[in-house]
């Protein structure tokens, strides 16, 4: 609410349909999270097994589509082998992917530090453009920690941001389902 006026774009009606569903959805989001953060190692894994489940997955059916749509298009053949070999090799390499996955993270943030910075100077001098700059210097120092520290804190960066994600992803969700009154 800093940077723009708030607009009400929640229906409170359908909201209050999903009270119950959103609270225990996110127990068990933020429960996650938490044992992510807790077991980053375990939490890492989880996510790389889940990853690498999504890629095979969404693999097979593209194929799917694409045998039915595409038959000839060599290039979307293509892109189905790269997803169902990418979801395999997270399956079989759970660990490197882990290491890919911290890569990508430290790349992020770099990107999100960058962003961060541009929009700071954008708001400046308006209030807020300091909560800007400083979450692109928080986003620059994670960065450099998980690239500096590559490979060897891959697990930590990842379980720990994936955690933290889902930690406070459920805080939300929990916070939206207790909000809506009768």
């Amino acid at each position: 609410m800093l940077f723009f006026k708030a607009r009400n774009l929640i229906d409170r009606e359908k909201l209050k349909e999903f009270r119950q569903l959103s609270v225990i959805t996110g127990l068990l989001v933020a429960v996650a999270g938490l044992l992510s953060i807790i077991n980053p190692l375990a939490g890492s894994l989880s996510f790389v097994i889940f990853m690498g489940s999504l890629f095979l997955v969404t693999g097979i059916i593209q194929g799917v589509i694409t045998f039915k749509a595409h038959q000839k298009s060599l290039g979307a053949w293509f892109k189905v082998l790269m997803i169902v070999v990418t979801g395999i090799l997270l399956l079989i390499y759970p660990v490197a992917g882990v290491s890919a996955m911290a890569l990508l993270f430290g790349a992020y943030f770099f990107v999100d530090a960058f962003s961060s910075f541009s929009m700071a100077l954008d708001l400046k001098p308006l209030k807020g453009w300091g909560l800007a700059l400083a979450n692109g210097m928080l986003s620059f120092l994670l960065g450099v920690i998980t690239l500096t520290g590559w490979p060897a804190n891959s697990p930590f960066i990842v379980g720990i941001v994936v955690g933290v994600s889902f930690l406070m992803d459920g805080i939300v969700l929990i916070y939206l389902g207790l909000s809506v009154k009768d």
